[in-house]
Formats: structure tokens, sequence, C-alpha cells
């Protein structure tokens, strides 16, 4: 049974993935909007990057309409960057952070290592991608099949840019009412130790797709549906 909503329900995608990460929700939320990257200009900081997909949004959402935005860890991170802008009623982070002092630090050296690799051998190898996807944590043949899909399909200079991007970031402190949801078993992203407010037991990085009834859960209470 589809579920109705009065709010608008948007979530980001997370690096390497595109809307498509959201197809476990879209059954209960056919109304999800989830917005195509933009390519992002030289040198971008997340927040400029932020700002310009929040008129995405906003040109998507109707003027006056509730929303619950948020986003699967990059694109939650965004998301807490656009709360300002877009002013959600509430803000959901699913495996993301709040800065990136909340990120393992061995990401922050993966990231440094992507910006010397020419970008022709990172566009012609899926193996960077598939060894990224099994560090996500625990989840099923088809899900990690699913997620290739989608890496293989994000451009390698988008890749090496947000990484550059999540470490010059400065972080947020969201103003409007906030959901973290987060696994225990998440490495990229380690379960932080405080303001957590529904942990997955035995889910990784990406619960939306190995969790996803779950998760679904969740949204459903934050929709109020």
């Amino acid at each position: 049974m589809n579920v109705v909503s009065a709010s608008a329900l948007v979530l980001l995608p997370g690096l390497g993935a595109d809307p498509r990460l959201f197809d476990p929700q879209r059954g209960a939320f056919p109304a999800l909007f989830s917005p195509d990257w933009l390519g992002p200009r030289d040198h971008e900081s997340l927040s400029s990057y932020a700002a310009r997909m929040a008129e995405v949004i906003r040109a998507r959402v109707p003027a006056g309409a509730e929303m619950v935005l948020g986003g699967v860890s990059f694109g939650g991170m965004l998301a807490a960057e656009m709360s300002a802008i877009l002013r959600p009623r509430t803000l959901v982070l699913i495996g993301s952070a709040l800065s990136p002092r909340e990120i393992a630090p061995g990401m922050r050296v993966a990231a440094s290592l992507g910006r010397f690799v020419p970008h022709a051998m990172g566009a012609r190898s899926k193996k960077l991608g598939r060894v990224f996807i099994r560090q996500l944590g625990p989840m099923g043949r088809k899900d990690r099949e699913f997620l290739e899909t989608m890496i293989d399909a994000v451009p390698f200079s988008f890749l090496t840019w947000a990484g550059r991007a999540i470490f010059d970031w400065r972080g947020a402190s969201p103003a409007c009412a906030t959901v973290r949801i987060h696994g225990d078993k998440d490495r990229i992203i380690p379960l932080p130790a405080a303001g957590v407010d529904v942990v997955l037991k035995n889910a990784g990085h990406v619960p939306s797709v190995s969790h996803a009834g779950e998760v679904n859960a969740v949204l459903r209470r934050v929709m109020g549906t």
C-alpha cells in the first residue's frame, strides 16, 4: 500500500551513488524526490555546491510545503549544509556526519591519494569502486552488485572533487530537528558515541539499502504517516 504524506520527502544519495540508491524507499514514499548531481565547479567548496543543489530542490518542492530533507553519507552532509537555506521541518541523516572529524581517518588518506591518480586511469578502472564498496560493511551480494552499478556510472572527477570538498568542509550545526540513523558496523563513518537516534544492528554504511525496512519505518515516523 502506498503511503501518502502531506510533507515533501527529499533525500540525497551518497558519494558514488545516484538517485537509484533510494529505490528501496520509493514503494513506501512514491513522491520521494532525489535530485541528480550537478557537475562541480573548479575548486568548489561543499558549501557552495550545497547552495546550488538547494536551488534545484527549491524549484521542485512547492513553496510553503513542509519538507523532510535528508541523505546518505555525503548526501547527508550536503543536506545538513542546505538545512540553513531550505529550512526543512526535519533533517534525516542516514550513515552520515555533521563534521569531517566523524569520518574514519583512513578515508582522509584515501581522499588525499585520489588526487594523485590520473583521471584517465581512474575513469577506466572499476577496481577502485569495487574495493570501496567492500568497505561499506555487511550486505548481501545483490545489494553489493546494485551499488556497483551506480559507482561505475559516477565520473572519477566527481569522486576526487567530493573527497577534497568533504575534508575541507567545516561541518554543520543544523538548527532544525535532526534524526540520525546509523549502522553499528559502519567503517566509513564509525558509529558516533553520542547524538544518534536510531542504531541499526549489523548495518554498515548504506542502511537505506541493506536495512531498507528499518530505515523506511523511521522515515514513516518522521513523516507522520
